[in-house]
């Protein structure tokens, strides 16, 4: 008992620490952290988290920019905040929360994971949250479909020991890390449920977030469709009752996945690989039809445009499996619905059967048939449907049954049934089934007959088909008496002995010709045979009709005929006693057991097995005879190997006799299993068979090889061949002495020839052409010398189709030759490659297949090593680089190179261009053997560029190209062997010398390489790497070169600064030149790349060393560029803040050494001794105030702050920012005798304090202020300031602190006298009040009293007082109330003052500080501002709007007048207009204009009450408004208003007026409005020239009045109807010197307009305006006439619409008609013409009165009233609808 217990604790604790997280394990969590896809374990166990994020982030954006759909990830997985993330704190609900988040990513990456973005990505995953251990099942679904890859060798290295149950098959494959095989996940998949459910599951999840992974979904429809046939064959063995289990299991497992991947369809790949398990599922596992048919149902809803082809090839497949003809209903519909599905179906049959689909929609069409009203696209597809190529017989005549049915079941007469019988007329009129047709018809004739159906009269035909059953054969001799017999079958003249002659026989077409037609016939074959010309009755006896037979069977010929002639040799061979040897025999019943149709393999099969019983007793009989050995072949004969009889007998016993039932199956199990036979390698699967001896195979191997070489018939020789591509010994002898001369024969034939002996049978050369060569086999050397031979033509040279078969079978075997025929073959193709003269298009075919083979083939180090040897050697380098002094010349030594002829050097030029590429073609990592001779060639390439007068980039490309991966390889090797073969010089030669970027970078990447394996040799020529990185390379603006650039940096730079450590020196002098070199090349470097390689740069030397010295480098030379600042708070914002302030701290030690008098460092970095005095402190200026300008930076300053606030101990920041402002101090101290500098110090100093929180910012800027220096208390104060304008209103903390700064400004107001101070001190407070003040009102009160004081408000200095001003202004709103007031008295009268010294000196900010001022006041203390000062305000407006200041100043001042409006009482504002009125007047229209636009505001800001209640005040303003004219006239300055300014003068104060009007009612408006008649009646005025002044603003407000209001107050007419008709009275007496004629005229007539009450049809209004308004027209104006009289006039008559008025007013016009005046006559013809078209007939009336006067008109002394007059008469016509003339005689 205590030992169990013991056990299960041990247990219990086992349990627990594989659950644990191991979080006080130090070694276990660093071992975690080294868990990497990109770093090595050492590598990533060293990194942190931020640097992990830098590199990580990178890619992610770079994701983002491939696919918008990574960005919302940006906010969860890749944000700041996931970098403190740690999973093993959260809880359950937030893992699983991150979960989904996680696995959605990596399914969203899935498709990109060989992309180098995606694997930064998932990098991030891993290192941060653990997806390998904790998603391990996601993640490896996600990366299994490039199970392959070395990304997935990555994966494994990460994963757990133990992986999840789905995953255990990749167990062995952890340790070490291997690819799993394809073969392995299908045996997975297939046996292993739940590695199967996984997969599965992980693709529905895929599909449903609608994710697109082609990769994914073409590797799941694989793995599952080969792992379903696997489970599917195993599933049926067993009993039914399991296997139907099984099989429902795999419904079960399946069905799922498919539904949802036939939904995705957006998704292609998914649906193919659906259709694919599909159709596995119907066609291995035996499933109802009712399964079948949900499996078509579900195909046919997934059908798209693009899956048509795929989906019917699917459902016809299907469809063969079931067992019913009909197909679904819902299938049916769906698919009669597919486009041209008759054509689709008829494409589709040539890949599979589509029978039954076919049927099954030809039923569901015949069904359709029945109920449709439009069925014509029905008929159409079963009249195609009825097609022999998709439909078999039984098929058809199921179809035709079934049309037949529907017609006895269809109703006569109705239109399904006409339908039904067009198309059975259809049917039998022309289609391949007619015949049939017509029979069924026929056999109940009298039924049909009565339906409807016409029958045509039975003819009876004899049908031939085309198939050869064994059937038809079987019934060939035994023909029917009753068919008719055709013509007697002709036969050609037969005088060979042999149709197997090697002279080709001439009767052998027409024979053969012969023998099919009678085969055709059937009833003829037989005697056919008998025929004496074929002499069968010889037997084999002779060899003609055996021998014949051969050539029918072997022939290019039908099936029907070989099987016809194998079944005559069949009996015939049954006829001969056992005395013949039928061995000849044997070669052509191979060729026939391999016929491609079974049923002839069959045939042949049955002739063997009756040759093989003749042949068993053949060796009782004596005498044998040995058939065709004597003249079989004609002259030939002789050289065929022949076998003994008892050697024959045991070869058809021993080997064809046991595999004939395998090859009746399979047409290619003979040539195989008898080429194993011989080989002696392994028995045949019959037991009965017995293994042959060495001298038997050998035997019949020359017996069969003998046959292959001297037949004529190359179809056997084709498919006999493959007998002996075999290496066996016992196959070498035939091989040499037999096969070889047949192929060099073959090969040596000519092009006519082969292409003659190929079409006789039929062939292809090029397939005759490999067979041939397929006898070459690859572990022989006679094998490759042949080919090598073939290869440079040294057979027939027109042969093009042979040499590409010589090369493709030299591809095929390549890998098998031995080495050294590899060798020279490899050899002989770059011979081929190389050559130049080309005698024909072969050649160059050659050339280019020796290339394309070199290419291909896979090239071992031996070979590469001899390709390179073969290359001329211009001279010999020595081992290892040259001394010193040599060094110093080797490029003028380059020039004793003996020189060679172009030519020469062009082909050494070729040839190793050539091999250097397929060198680089050959993946150089697997040859570092290669290391030396490469570095020699790149030696030798030195003097090559002499000779040729090239650069030859390419070829040091290529050389570079290679030597990387190979010094890649041999990183992890000891360097001493290769040490002396290193020439570090010529790589910088490359790099120095080179034009060619790309050799530039290969280079750079090499000694990259090179310095991380042997650093000793590369660092001594570092300098001139970094000058050509700065000078050109980083200069580039492709990936390629920022990838060389970062790769320089990390592997070159980290040994460069360990040797300077190492060595002792001053390590900033010792990268001078490095740095020196990136910042001269700074504005160069593309902008995207600048940052990744400064921060790159940076990082590798530490930032602690080199950071600030990068800074201070960038700055000193680009003094007045953005980018480059914008560049270092980038990458100051790259590192930790804390590294931000010691760049602040050592930059600041460097600027402090360059203001010493013997600087040394920053001589090296800045150049200072070159410099003169004035440009060192230039450059020392600019230093400073760059640092000043980068505090102030917003993003850097959120960065430093993280210094002071993230942090749990500032102690370490705080200590640092006391030593900046120690620095600081220190050197204002140094350049206290620069003022520029001094001030640029100051600032620095003010920029770092603001980086302080605000609570010590305000500490610190109390104590500066007790600082005597006034730039130091400006400093703090605009640092305080500053930070007000930052602080948030929610930041009680930080307000208050602002707040409480107010007292010292207070002080230093009233204390200092420096005005810069004060300025400054008022613009803080300013920024102070506006932003916080009414938090602390008593406070602001304080300073204001100080402020409106002689130490701020009463100063001389114009700024000052502007800001004064506009800091009370702030004020004003922040203390209401006594302390407001109290101001009040003290800052208006100042503001006054400032306002009209403002004017006076044209002074833009004064003047608009004091109208804010002002309009703040009004706003907010409206009941202080009193009569007097609105009128002394107003008053200086006035005087502003004349004085022309900008712009900005008259909006200002509007702002102003906008105020007064709303804020003041209606009251106060019309006493003091009307108070001010005069002195507006006086000072121009401006003035004047905004005045009445103030009276307009004033009026619309008040409502209607108020107005009312104002009322007195403002009609007095208005009476004396109403006479502006005579008040402008009494203005000596004649200048100051024109007449254009006097209207727009009035339209202003009549829209006041309007305004107004719209304010009163009638009870208060119309007294204001009598009053104003009486006013401007000029009777009522001493001076009538007064009162017509008055009368034309009135009657223009009149004008208006009427048109605004409309009828609405016509009424009000009544009181100007007397005073008009007296000034109209007026008008014609004395003449228009005011221009009242036209506002009188105007208001008349818009009375008239809208006179809708008949008020002017009233005797007292008609008859007082009429004669005055009439007389107008006696005037000489025409222009007022024609614009303003006649109009009103009309209007008069269209009001007063009576016939009595009409008449009155055309009797005063017909007078007129008649005057003296021509004018008058004139103007009274246009107003006749005038009332014609407005009152047409009403009008007309009148026309008998007119008649005469239109008579006299028209003969008037003025040619203008006659053409006038007639435009009347023709005006009269046109509205009448009669002519006058008849009228007027």
């Amino acid at each position: 008992m205590p030992t169990m217990r013991l056990t299960s604790l041990q247990g219990q604790l086992a349990e627990i620490a594989a659950k644990s997280t191991r979080q006080l394990d130090l070694k276990a969590q660093k071992a975690a952290h080294a868990k990497s896809l990109l770093f090595e374990p050492k590598v990533a166990a060293s990194q942190s988290f931020d640097a992990v994020y830098l590199v990580c982030y990178e890619g992610f954006r770079d994701l983002c920019a491939l696919d918008h759909r990574f960005t919302p990830f940006a906010r969860t997985l890749f944000s700041e905040q996931s970098k403190v993330e740690d999973r093993t704190q959260m809880t359950k609900a937030e893992n699983q929360e991150l979960d989904s988040v996680l696995e959605a990513f990596i399914a969203l990456v899935g498709p990109r994971l060989l992309l180098k973005p995606a694997e930064k990505a998932l990098e991030w995953l891993v290192r941060r949250f653990r997806v390998h251990e904790h998603n391990t099942q996601c993640l490896v679904l996600t990366y299994l479909p490039y199970h392959n890859t070395p990304q997935f060798l990555s994966l494994l290295s990460i994963l757990p020991s133990s992986p999840p149950p789905a995953l255990r098959f990749l167990f062995s494959y952890i340790t070490p890390p291997k690819n799993p095989p394809r073969q392995t996940i299908v045996y997975t998949a297939a046996h292993t449920p739940a590695f199967f459910n996984a997969l599965q599951n992980h693709v529905v999840k895929v599909l449903q977030a609608g994710y697109q992974n082609p990769p994914l979904l073409s590797f799941w429809s694989g793995i599952t469709t080969q792992a379903i046939d696997a489970t599917l064959e195993s599933s049926l063995s067993g009993r039914k009752g399991v296997q139907d289990q099984r099989m429902d299991e795999i419904l079960l497992r399946i069905l799922p996945v498919l539904n949802e991947c036939l939904k995705s369809s957006t998704a292609q790949e998914a649906v193919l690989g659906s259709y694919m398990i599909i159709i596995i599922l119907a066609t291995k596992g035996a499933f109802e039809d009712k399964v079948l048919d949900s499996l078509m149902e579900a195909v046919v809803l997934s059908q798209e445009e693009e899956t048509m082809e795929s989906s019917l090839m699917c459902l016809a497949i299907v469809a063969e499996e079931r067992s019913q003809a009909h197909l679904p209903a819902s299938v049916v519909k769906r698919v009669l619905k597919t486009p041209d599905l008759y054509r689709k179906l008829q494409s589709l049959a040539d890949k599979c059967r589509v029978g039954r689909l076919t049927l099954g929609c030809a039923l569901g069409a015949l069904h359709r048939l029945s109920y449709a009203t439009n069925s014509t696209e029905f008929q159409l597809f079963f009249q195609n449907a009825m097609d022999p190529h998709l439909l078999d017989d039984s098929q058809v005549e199921i179809s035709l049954s079934s049309l037949l049915r529907l017609l006895r079941k269809i109703v006569p007469g109705s239109t399904q049934h006409r339908e039904l019988l067009d198309l059975i007329a259809k049917l039998t009129e022309s289609s391949p089934v007619s015949a049939k047709l017509q029979t069924m018809l026929h056999a109940r004739k009298a039924v049909f007959e009565s339906l409807g159906v016409v029958l045509s009269p039975l003819v009876d035909t004899s049908e031939t088909s085309d198939d050869n059953t064994d059937e038809d054969m079987a019934d060939a001799e035994r023909a029917p008496a009753h068919i008719n017999s055709q013509t007697q079958i002709s036969l050609p003249d037969i005088s060979e002995s042999s149709f197997l002659d090697t002279v080709p026989p001439k009767s052998l077409d027409e024979a053969t010709s012969a023998f099919e037609q009678a085969v055709i016939q059937g009833d003829q074959l037989s005697h056919f045979l008998s025929r004496p010309a074929l002499r069968r009755d010889e037997g084999f006896q002779g060899t003609l009709f055996p021998s014949f037979m051969i050539r029918l069977w072997c022939g290019p010929n039908s099936n029907r005929v070989r099987l016809a002639a194998l079944r005559a040799t069949t009996s015939l061979v049954e006829e001969v006693d056992s005395t013949v040897d039928f061995q000849v025999l044997i070669p052509y019943l191979l060729y026939a057991l391999s016929d491609p149709s079974s049923d002839v393999r069959r045939a042949a099969a049955t002739c063997t097995v009756t040759l093989a019983e003749n042949t068993k007793a053949m060796t009782d009989w004596p005498g044998i005879h040995i058939w065709g050995s004597s003249d079989l072949y004609g002259a030939n004969t002789s050289k065929v190997c022949l076998l003994a009889p008892e050697q024959t007998a045991k070869f058809f016993a021993s080997v064809l006799v046991p595999i004939l039932e395998e090859c009746a199956m399979d047409s290619e199990y003979a040539i195989t299993s008898i080429r194993t036979l011989l080989q002696g390698t392994q028995i045949s699967k019959d037991k009965s068979a017995k293994g042959l001896k060495s001298t038997e195979r050998s035997l019949y191997l020359a017996f069969l090889s003998s046959h292959v070489a001297v037949t004529p018939l190359l179809r056997l020789r084709l498919r006999i061949l493959p007998l002996f591509e075999s290496s066996e010994n016992s196959f070498v002898n035939i091989r040499f002495n037999t096969l070889f001369p047949l192929v060099r024969n073959w090969c040596s034939l000519t092009s006519s020839d082969t292409r003659i002996t190929c079409n006789l049978e039929k062939l292809d050369v090029s397939d005759v052409d490999r067979a041939h060569l397929n006898v070459l086999v690859p572990r022989d050397s006679e094998s490759a010398s042949l080919l090598r031979n073939i290869l440079q033509g040294k057979f027939n040279e027109g042969r093009m189709d042979l040499q590409g078969a010589a090369f493709d079978r030299l591809n095929t075997i390549w890998l098998s030759l031995r080495s050294e025929d590899r060798l020279s073959l490899a050899q002989c193709l770059l011979d081929l490659a190389l050559k130049e003269k080309h005698t024909n298009k072969l050649d160059e075919v050659r050339k280019e297949r020796s290339l394309e083979t070199l290419r291909d083939i896979e090239l071992g180090t031996n070979i590469l090593t001899a390709f390179i040897e073969s290359v001329p050697a211009t001279t010999r380098m020595p081992e290892g680089p040259p001394a010193t002094k040599r060094r110093k010349t080797s490029r003028s030594e380059m020039a004793r190179v003996e020189l060679q002829s172009p030519h020469e050097t062009a082909v050494v030029l070729r040839r190793l261009t050539l091999v250097l590429e397929l060198v680089q073609g050959s993946n150089p990592s697997n040859h570092p053997a290669l290391f030396k001779s490469l570095f020699a060639i790149l030696g030798e390439l030195q003097q090559l560029k002499q000779q040729s007068g090239s650069n030859l980039a390419y070829l040091q490309s290529l050389v570079l190209d290679s030597l990387s991966p190979i010094v890649d390889k041999l990183k992890n090797k000891d360097p001493a062997e290769y040490r002396s073969s290193v020439r570090a010089d010529l790589l910088i030669d490359c790099i120095r010398h080179s034009t060619n970027h790309q050799v530039q970078n290969a280079a750079l990447l090499l000694i990259g390489s090179l310095a991380s394996w042997v650093p000793e040799l590369v660092l001594h020529n570092l300098m001139p790497i970094f000058t050509f990185i700065g000078s050109s390379l980083v200069r580039q603006d492709d990936g390629y070169s920022a990838h060389v650039v970062d790769q320089t940096i990390s592997q070159v730079v980290p040994q460069l600064a360990a040797s300077l450590k190492t060595k002792s020196r001053d390590f900033l002098t010792g990268v001078a030149d490095l740095l020196l070199s990136f910042t001269a090349a700074f504005e160069h470097i593309p902008q995207p790349r600048r940052l990744k390689l400064f921060s790159e740069l940076a990082r590798t030397l530490g930032p602690e060393d080199s950071l600030y010295a990068i800074i201070a480098l960038l700055v000193d030379r680009y003094p007045s560029g953005t980018s480059g600042r914008k560049l270092i708070t980038q990458l100051l914002k790259q590192f930790d803040p804390m590294a931000t302030l010691q760049t602040f701290k050592g930059y600041l030690a460097l600027v402090i050494e360059a203001a010493s008098p013997k600087p040394k460092i920053s001589n090296t970095l800045f150049g200072l001794n070159e410099k003169k005095p004035s440009q060192v402190e230039d450059a020392l200026t600019n230093l400073i105030s760059s640092l000043a300008d980068l505090a102030v930076d917003g993003a850097l300053r959120s960065h430093i702050v993280q210094a002071f606030v993230k942090r749990a101990d500032s102690a370490e920041a705080r200590s640092v920012f006391a030593e900046i402002l120690e620095a600081t101090i220190q050197l204002s101290k140094k350049v206290v005798g620069k003022p520029g500098l001094y001030q640029s110090c100051s600032r620095v100093l003010a920029n770092c304090l603001d980086l302080l929180p605000t609570l010590d910012l305000i500490k610190s800027a109390e104590l500066l202020l007790r600082n005597a220096d006034h730039q130091v208390q400006i400093a703090a104060i605009k640092s305080v300031e500053v930070r007000a304008g930052k602080v948030s209103q929610n930041e009680q903390t930080s307000v208050s602190a602002i707040l409480s700064f107010l007292p010292a400004i207070r002080v230093v107001l009233q204390k200092s006298q420096d005005i810069d101070v004060k300025i400054t001190s008022v613009s803080c407070t300013d920024r102070i009040v506006e932003r916080f003040g009414k938090k602390d009102p008593p406070a602001v009160a304080a300073i204001a009293q100080t402020i409106a004081s002689p130490h701020s408000l009463a100063s001389g200095d114009d700024r000052l007082r502007i800001l004064s001003l506009l800091c009370l202004a702030s004020i004003v709103p922040v203390v209401e109330g006594d302390e407001a007031i109290s101001l009040l008295p003290i800052v208006l009268p100042k503001a006054f003052q400032y306002l009209e010294e403002s004017i006076d000196r044209k002074n833009d900010g004064l003047h608009n500080a004091v109208f804010a001022l002002l309009s703040d006041i009004v706003e907010h203390l409206a009941f202080m501002f009193s009569g007097e000062y609105m009128s002394r305000a107003l008053e200086l407006s006035h005087r502003s709007a004349l004085s022309q200041l900008s712009e900005a100043c008259d909006q200002d001042r509007l702002q102003f007048y906008r105020t007064i409006a709303r804020c003041v009482g209606a009251k106060e504002i019309f006493t003091s207009l009307g108070t001010t009125l005069p002195h507006a007047l006086g000072e121009g229209y401006k003035a004047f204009h905004e005045h009445l636009e103030l009276l307009l505001l004033a009026i619309e800001n008040h409502d209607k009450s108020t107005v009312i209640r104002a009322s007195p005040a403002l009609f007095s303003l208005l009476l004396r408004a109403f006479d502006l004219r005579q008040a402008i006239n009494q203005i000596h300055n004649e200048d100051a208003y024109s007449e254009g300014t006097l209207d727009r003068l009035e339209d202003s104060l009549v829209e006041a007026v309007i305004s107004m009007t719209l304010k009163l009612n009638d009870a208060t408006f119309r007294p204001f409005f009598v009053q104003l008649v009486k006013w401007a009646d000029p009777l009522s005025i001493e001076r009538i020239s007064h009162g017509i002044a008055r009368s034309v603003t009135f009657f223009k407000f009149m004008t208006a009045f009427f048109d605004r209001f409309k009828s609405i107050v016509t009424s009000y007419a009544s009181y100007i109807v007397k005073p008009a008709s007296l000034l109209l009275e007026h008008l014609v007496t004395y003449g228009d010197e005011h221009g009242l004629r036209q506002p009188l005229l105007g208001a008349l007539q818009k009375s008239f307009q809208y006179d809708q009450d008949g008020f002017w049809q009233a005797p007292s209004h008609y008859g007082t305006i009429l004669h005055p308004l009439l007389k107008q027209l006696t005037i000489s104006a025409t222009a007022e006439i024609t614009n303003d009289i006649i109009p009103a006039i009309t209007e008069l008559a269209t009001a007063s619409s009576s016939f009595s008025n009409h008449r009155e007013i055309n009797a005063i016009l017909l007078k007129y008609m008649r005057a003296e005046e021509t004018q008058t006559r004139l103007a009274t013809v246009m107003c006749e013409q005038s009332l014609t078209k407005r009152l047409g007939e009403e009008w007309l009336g009148l026309l008998p009165e007119m008649l005469p006067f239109i008579s006299e008109l028209r003969e008037d002394d003025d040619e203008i009233v006659e053409r006038e007059t007639q435009r009347w008469i023709l005006m009269v016509e046109e509205v009448l609808g009669e002519g006058l003339e008849d009228m007027l005689q």
